[in-house]
């Protein structure tokens, strides 16, 4: 079985454990109207930790898998921490030099970049964290 696949089907699974209640007041709300996806997210502390993340996605497999996988990842870690994540996610999704020790499992996203349309999918939730954390857009 090739890479690929094993990536593939990591995301299909990860996608169905995806939070989907937006039961709360949202301090991000995202959308990406080429394929449906839908993303909110609160805290209640930012810095220099995140405090108390909710969240809530609905869309795509792969913005639902990504939103999944990123929650694991940046799980204990400082907003400093889930800005660099951040940073490598996108450095990875522009074809440049990035941590790939640092992202993990988030790996399995690499082969989106094959398909342009699709990286905003991957990119919502980690472009709604940077918005939640920094007040703004990270601007790659």
């Amino acid at each position: 079985m090739d890479l690929s696949n094993i990536y593939q089907r990591i995301i299909m699974q990860k996608s169905s454990e995806c939070p989907n209640n937006n039961q709360f007041n949202s301090d991000v709300h995202l959308t990406n109207p080429t394929c449906g996806d839908d993303i909110m997210m609160a805290a209640d502390e930012k810095h220099p930790n995140v405090i108390n993340l909710k969240v809530s996605c609905d869309g795509c497999i792969i913005c639902k898998g990504s939103t999944k996988m990123m929650l694991e990842a940046i799980q204990d870690k400082s907003a400093n921490q889930i800005n660099e994540l951040v940073l490598n996610m996108s450095k990875m999704m522009t074809h440049e030099d990035f941590d790939q020790e640092l992202l993990g499992d988030l790996v399995a996203f690499k082969s989106v970049v094959h398909l342009p349309i699709r990286i905003k999918c991957a990119m919502l939730p980690f472009k709604a964290i940077y918005q939640l954390i920094n007040g703004d857009d990270i601007n790659r």
